[in-house]
């Protein structure tokens, strides 16, 4: 008699997410543009798939402007960020915010046509995807994008790397600033992004 085969009960979230933390992770910024301003969150889940052809992954939420903006334009940047991008990288990650990056990116005069998403300045490299495909995976998105251009820019300085629940450097003795407990893009605002947050890096307002 073959015994019954019982269903695998998901582990806890929380477990799930301290283990995850324990998986030390480049950090990079999803690039693309909402209502023609360029955006960007900060995440760590992105690898590369293939090399032939080029092809790269990234994982966003599923509920936020971000993955409606990949979803709608069907193609997507990833900025490489160095230790010298802290600041990007807070910026991009914080909570309920409104993330337009100009102030983060090059601009599309020094960018010369070699990418069609935005560029953070000073990043380690950038890479940019059109998405090939489209997978939802619980509460977030796979992206998968077919790389066109491929820009290697700041080669001396050292990765930005999520450890432990903070972003921290490889340079020695160096710890750095605690970072959310995961990269939150708007899920607070539908989109397209209400007037009050449009061209503005202001944080969001109680209630709004």
């Amino acid at each position: 008699m073959t015994p019954a085969t019982a269903t695998p009960v998901p582990a806890p979230a929380e477990s799930f997410r301290v283990a995850m933390r324990r998986l030390a992770a480049g950090i990079v910024m999803v690039t693309s543009e909402v209502d023609g301003e360029p955006w960007g969150l900060t995440v760590s889940a992105c690898c590369s798939v293939s090399l032939e052809p080029p092809t790269i992954l990234v994982s966003v939420a599923r509920h936020t402007a971000t993955a409606a903006a990949v979803s709608s334009s069907a193609s997507f940047g990833v900025s490489i960020l160095g230790a010298d991008l802290l600041d990007a990288a807070r910026f991009g990650s914080a909570p309920g915010t409104a993330k337009f990056v100009r102030p983060f990116c090059l601009s599309a005069e020094v960018v010369g046509g070699r990418s069609r998403s935005p560029v953070v300045s000073g990043c380690l490299a950038h890479v940019d995807a059109t998405v090939s495909n489209e997978i939802t995976a619980g509460d977030h998105v796979i992206y998968l994008g077919a790389v066109h251009n491929v820009l290697c820019l700041d080669e001396d300085d050292d990765p930005l790397v999520y450890f432990g629940g903070r972003y921290r450097s490889l340079r020695p003795g160096e710890v750095g600033a605690a970072a959310p407990s995961e990269a939150v893009d708007s899920l607070l605002y539908p989109h397209p992004i209400p007037l009050q947050f449009r061209l503005s890096n202001t944080p969001a307002e109680k209630g709004a």
